[in-house]
């Protein structure tokens, strides 16, 4: 009889982590954490379990200290949080379904603390901390060990494709509007690369409404590019791309949630955002990189190769 395999990760905040929102880690009475802060917003990213999962986040609590108000998200999906006190922590349960972890290399959390106060740090004044976290806890829901060899061809397959197809989204600057029923998204990218072509500034704008999504790019002085990913999940791009800019635009909005994730890292240091807004965008921007991705496997599949040209030839943007 085969043994159940369930793949169980611990994620200790004493030791090094991915992220921002964070103080240093501090250690007292065998018991390490960090606290949660300056900013209302934490970020982890953490490797995780593919498919449904579930997980815990403990926290430090001091005496009869009530246990936190404190929002967890999962790529941008709200998750349902069962609080409950464990002598002198508060364990924070949750789970997720497959479709949250759909297509991400890896889990992104983000804890939004209801309450942020000051309080005194040995030897540095006062600092705005929200929550002591001591660890989080993840578990596969699925059985079975991952597939070696799917993992090995996906790795070989991205390292060609950054060989052949390079894209860098830059650094970004983003700001929110709302348009009635419609969301709006500016994008402002900062030394980007679209194959061996880069941009100093390249602007670009998504509008969301009715579950569509349409994208405009275009650095200042060229015809912008017009992209659509509607309800379906089937991202339109411009017919007027040959196949190697076709593929390589594809690959460049396949990149937008990194440039988001680090815009969030710089941008959310001291802030009390919007949370569920920055939710909702960062699904958006999910949406978009796995309907780009389906896109490029479809043109590498059925249409003219795009490895034929050569990969230190210019981005060739129509109507320049």
């Amino acid at each position: 009889m085969n043994a159940v395999w369930r793949r169980r990760i611990v994620h200790d905040m004493l030791f090094g982590i991915e992220g921002s929102g964070w103080h240093p880690p501090e250690l007292s009475d065998s018991v390490g954490w960090r606290w949660s802060g300056p900013g209302h917003l934490s970020v982890l990213r953490v490797p995780a379990p593919g498919g449904a999962g579930r997980g815990e986040a403990q926290i430090v609590l001091t005496g009869a200290e009530p246990i936190p108000d404190v929002a967890i998200f999962l790529n941008g999906h709200r998750l349902a949080v069962a609080p409950r006190r464990v002598g002198a922590f508060a364990v924070l349960a949750f789970a997720w379904d497959q479709a949250v972890m759909a297509g991400e290399p890896r889990a992104e959390f983000w804890f939004h603390a209801a309450k942020v106060r000051h309080l005194p740090a040995p030897g540095q004044g006062m600092r705005a901390v929200g929550f002591r976290l001591a660890s989080l806890t993840l578990e596969a829901m699925e059985e079975g060990p991952p597939a070696g060899e799917e993992a090995l061809a996906l790795v070989a397959g991205r390292r060609f494709l950054a060989e052949h197809l390079p894209v860098a989204p830059g650094r970004a600057a983003l700001s929110f509007h709302a348009e009635g029923a419609a969301r709006r998204l500016e994008m402002r990218l900062a030394a980007a690369r679209i194959g061996a072509t880069p941009f100093a500034l390249l602007p670009l704008t998504l509008r969301a409404s009715d579950a569509a999504l349409e994208l405009r790019l275009g650095p200042p002085g060229l015809p912008p590019l017009a992209a659509t990913l509607d309800a379906a999940g089937d991202l339109v791009l411009p017919a007027a791309l040959g196949a190697r800019e076709m593929a390589l635009l594809a690959r460049f909005l396949a990149a937008l949630p990194a440039a988001f994730a680090a815009w969030m890292d710089e941008a959310m240091a001291r802030a009390a955002p919007d949370a569920e807004l920055l939710a909702f965008w960062r699904r958006a921007l999910a949406r978009l990189a796995r309907a780009a991705g389906t896109r490029l496997a479809l043109l590498l599949a059925d249409g003219p190769d795009p490895f034929a040209a050569d990969p230190a030839a210019p981005f060739a943007w129509p109507g320049a």
